[in-house]
């Protein structure tokens, strides 16, 4: 057995001296890469490794469709079977987005007056009490992650924010105007 265990980690670092080898550039990301013995490891930007773990959901999603927006999503729109599956995951790994709110008087959606001022929008996680300017995306890992910067109590100049997308919508609790 502990010549198994071994060569199973000579196998493991050959195959990350061999990815090295040809990687000219450092990615900000991290990478998944299948064994040869079938198993599959995360390959950090740092250089680092581990076992890659399938993330698990608690909800069975091929009772999603169409337009059957889950009742703890925000409803009022139409949405793609697809998008409901992406807006489900993001949820359930912590994530909610607070909608932009107008800051002055003159500040409404689709007012696009530079004049007027906005609170930002931004992204919280519940679970790990980190937020996000930007909606959280799937890396290797099969996690959703945010990049860490906070706009909430911060605000802006230049009119109404665009139009929120499908998934800001649905994992917002209030405000923001209908996306398409």
């Amino acid at each position: 057995m502990k010549k198994q265990n071994m060569r199973m980690s000579w196998l493991v670092l050959m195959t990350l001296a061999f990815i090295f080898s040809f990687q000219n550039t450092t990615s900000a990301q991290d990478q998944v890469v299948s064994l040869a013995n079938g198993k599959k490891i995360v390959v950090h930007a740092n250089k680092t490794w581990e076992y890659f773990k399938d993330v698990n959901y608690d909800f069975d999603f091929s009772k999603l469709n169409n337009n059957q927006i889950p009742s703890f999503l925000r409803g009022g729109i139409s949405a793609s079977r697809q998008t409901l599956v992406n807006a489900v995951k993001i949820y359930l790994e912590g994530w909610r987005y607070t909608m932009p709110k107008p800051k002055s008087s003159q500040a409404y959606w689709g007012n696009h007056d530079g004049r007027t001022t906005w609170w930002k929008g931004y992204w919280y996680n519940r679970k790990t009490c980190k937020y996000s300017r930007k909606r959280p995306t799937k890396e290797a890992d099969g996690h959703f992650y945010g990049d860490s910067q906070n706009d909430k109590n911060y605000w802006s100049n230049g009119g109404s924010p665009g139009t929120p997308s499908k998934i800001d919508w649905l994992l917002s609790s209030s405000g923001g105007t209908k996306p398409y």
